[in-house]
């Protein structure tokens, strides 16, 4: 074996070692599926000023993780498909009850948001007081834990996520003329409430896939910091769909990598590698006169 091969192989060899093991090799893969998926719908947070509205569903999801504990358990572990079931109806019920308030009281988007962000959030939180078995799982939930995805959780997870990426591309059209010109999109004859709805949903789903990787207080971050670096990058809005996802994925594993060496908290590396490479954009990024 040469020197050159032994010096590759050391080099390599702390990248490769921490995912000979099975949990991290799982988190890895559940990373870079959320990481695809908040990347690319995560679009649509920076381009229409939407950080306040996806702050509310990650809130949002957590009275319906605590209905689903309290439903399903007694004293036994929480069952993970009830309570992404029901971070899933909580994300929903947010995204319906912020449309129903734009509609009926004429407020603007942040502010019917962030109506809904501490209703959702009072409510978790005087669910939770109620649900005794929760407390431990409530550091998970609200900060990820990606290390303890099983394998079995993956195919629910990138199914989930295939889900959402098929949404969005079937109805990117009118999403994106609606994003940019409404009363352009409502004289094309498109039904802008609808699209405005389906919207919400996909963003709430994406933040209840990703929750459960990075949890629901940093799932914001892959969420606007990869989109936002990708925008700086880029003007086309394809391009920068791919590169913002491009980026949120390798961002999991990169994360696992710092949590590993450094003994950190695995959810909070990822969403730092996140945001790192945001800042190193801004950072290398010319100067405007």
């Amino acid at each position: 074996m040469g020197a050159e091969t032994v010096q590759l192989l050391a080099f390599l060899d702390p990248i490769i070692e921490p995912f000979e093991a099975e949990f991290m090799r799982n988190g890895a893969l559940a990373a870079i599926v959320v990481g695809v998926l908040c990347g690319a719908v995560g679009t649509l947070v920076v381009i229409r000023g939407m950080a306040l509205l996806a702050d509310s569903f990650a809130h949002g999801v957590l009275p319906g993780v605590a209905i689903a504990v309290l439903l399903t358990t007694a004293d036994a572990e929480p069952s993970q498909v009830a309570v992404l079931a029901g971070g899933l109806a909580g994300g929903l019920l947010t995204a319906a009850g912020t449309a129903l308030i734009l509609r009926r009281s004429g407020l603007k988007a942040d502010t019917a948001a962030a109506l809904m962000f501490v209703f959702m959030l009072a409510l978790g939180v005087v669910l939770i007081s109620r649900v005794s078995n929760f407390a431990v799982d409530l550091t998970a939930f609200l900060f990820g834990d990606v290390l303890s995805v099983d394998a079995s959780e993956l195919p629910l997870t990138a199914a989930l996520a295939a889900l959402v990426l098929g949404a969005f591309a079937l109805l990117y059209k009118p999403i994106v003329l609606t994003s940019f010109d409404k009363r352009r999109a409502a004289a094309a004859g498109l039904p802008v409430e609808r699209i405005e709805l389906a919207t919400m949903i996909l963003l709430a789903v994406a933040v209840v896939v990703g929750f459960r990787v990075v949890g629901a207080l940093l799932v914001l971050g892959l969420l606007i910091a990869p989109p936002a670096a990708a925008a700086m990058l880029t003007r086309r809005l394809p391009s920068m769909i791919v590169l913002s996802a491009g980026i949120a994925a390798i961002s999991g594993p990169l994360g696992l990598l710092v949590s590993w060496h450094l003994d950190v908290a695995a959810g909070a590396s990822i969403v730092l590698v996140a945001v790192g490479i945001c800042l190193g954009v801004i950072a290398l990024r010319p100067l405007r006169a």
